[in-house]
């Protein structure tokens, strides 16, 4: 599951925050499918930095392609993750026509963290334009030592995606936490190819009155995924978000991410992974 989720650990930038839904009933059968499917791109920033032991402790920028949705969009954006003690930031650059890099995306920062690959801050940055004549890079900024100041760090390689009319949503993120515990799984059949469930709360890993609820899907293979959440401590649940969809069957990872929804203090949530007609598999509630 680690593998789909953190093909690349990134960190902190944030563009245009998505507007936060309310918790509204789908029905599981009439569901729609919704959102914008992204794929994960050869083209990284990112810096080792103190933090538990024995883990992988990194902050990261992951260029996301929005390419793999209908319309095959021009346009990419950053997956910004961060399970280090150090707070780290990030940004996306931009060339166009060859010309200097320069930001494209505001540099937000995710806060340290001491929960490694656990309960982790992350955000996704908005989509930016990458089409002919326009090169997007992923940045991060590595933090001040005594012998040497801040400074960026830029991935080597850069993405330029074929000319397209189709534009995404703006759907950048505020910071979230994945709550790596609640996660699932879903063979998509031929036993290398999966999908996986998380699920998130924003802003805090406590529960609050104001908490919302996300999910991000990843994998490799076809599958559908969506929040669920209930009012009555767990006897019945609502579909609370439209279904999201994979439709990938690659080595590469491909990532949609749900809208979030309102999840304060007497709710539960939960993040479902279904590949067919399998049965779903549902996280922990939280």
């Amino acid at each position: 599951m680690d593998s789909l989720k953190r093909s690349v650990m990134a960190v902190a930038a944030i563009g245009a925050a998505g507007a936060i839904a309310a918790a509204v009933p789908f029905s599981a059968q009439a569901a729609t499918t919704s959102g914008v499917r992204y794929l994960g791109e050869y083209a990284s920033a990112s810096f080792e930095g103190p933090g538990p032991s024995g883990m992988l402790n990194q902050c990261s920028v992951l260029l996301l392609s929005a390419a793999a949705s209908d319309g095959s969009p021009a346009y990419v954006s950053g997956l910004l993750e961060n399970n280090t003690t150090d707070a780290c930031t990030g940004w996306l650059e931009d060339s166009v026509n060859g010309g200097a890099w320069t930001n494209v995306s505001p540099q937000v920062t995710l806060p340290a963290t001491k929960q490694g690959l656990v309960n982790y801050p992350w955000a996704k940055t908005g989509n930016y334009y990458a089409g002919p004549g326009t090169s997007v890079r992923a940045c991060v900024l590595t933090p001040a030592i005594p012998s040497s100041p801040a400074e960026p760090l830029c991935s080597s390689s850069s993405v330029t995606l074929a000319s397209s009319t189709a534009a995404p949503p703006d759907d950048g993120t505020p910071v979230f936490y994945d709550h790596n515990p609640q996660e699932v799984s879903a063979n998509s059949g031929s036993g290398s190819l999966m999908c996986s469930a998380s699920l998130n709360s924003s802003g805090t890993l406590g529960k609050t009155a104001t908490s919302q609820a996300s999910m991000t899907l990843s994998g490799t293979g076809s599958c559908t995924g969506w929040v669920e959440t209930s009012a009555d401590n767990g006897a019945t649940w609502e579909q609370a978000t439209p279904t999201s969809s994979l439709t990938l069957s690659n080595p590469r990872v491909e990532w949609a991410f749900s809208p979030a929804v309102a999840d304060g203090t007497g709710e539960l949530a939960r993040a479902c992974v279904q590949n067919g007609t399998q049965a779903k598999v549902c996280t922990a509630a939280w």
